[in-house]
């Protein structure tokens, strides 16, 4: 059985990814539509509405939650959806699939490398965890900007990462990609 963080990672970067089906293929307003939603279903999730209706629901969300956020289920889910929905209105439909691409590989790839090899510290993160967001990021964005253009939002999404904001890395992260992008355009 594969512990929390990683059955955390796994869940992370499969769910944000569905996030590229209505981006690159729906029409805005379905996309538009699919935000509120999501948002909202969202919201009822951290306030525990329906969970007596829902209880597979809530066992699901249940076995992927830490322990820490069980108050208030789903509320990182909630600040990577806020992101990436304000990524889209602000910066446009391309640039916010640049932002889900650096939230979903980055922070899966730097969490799961930091907490398994990571040895020096930076910033109460570790190096190579940092390393891997930058690497991870890159080998995908180069598909989507180049060279030039991934090596540029990987760098900025990796120290982005690094530094304690005191925001959400799950909204801080496709906002910065998307903002980023819509620079280098």
């Amino acid at each position: 059985m594969l512990n929390l963080e990683v059955r955390r990672k796994i869940f992370h970067l499969l769910a944000i990814s569905l996030w590229l089906i209505p981006l690159m293929f729906f029409p805005t307003w379905l996309v538009v539509l699919s935000f509120l939603v999501v948002i909202i279903l969202n919201l009822l999730l951290i306030n525990k509405v329906g969970i007596n209706f829902f209880p597979a629901l809530y066992r699901i969300v249940f076995y992927f939650e830490r322990e820490k956020n069980l108050q208030k289920p789903g509320i990182q889910a909630l600040w990577a959806n806020l992101g990436i929905a304000l990524s889209f209105l602000v910066f446009g439909r391309e640039c916010a699939i640049i932002g889900v691409i650096l939230l979903a590989v980055g922070d899966v790839f730097s969490n799961l490398i930091g907490t398994k090899i990571g040895r020096t510290r930076l910033l109460g993160k570790t190096l190579e965890g940092s390393l891997a967001f930058f690497f991870s990021t890159l080998l995908v964005l180069y598909f989507f900007l180049g060279l030039k253009g991934a090596l540029v939002v990987s760098l900025v999404g990796a120290i982005v990462e690094l530094l304690p904001l005191g925001l959400d890395d799950n909204f801080t992260l496709p906002i910065v990609g998307s903002f980023v992008c819509f620079v280098l355009k």
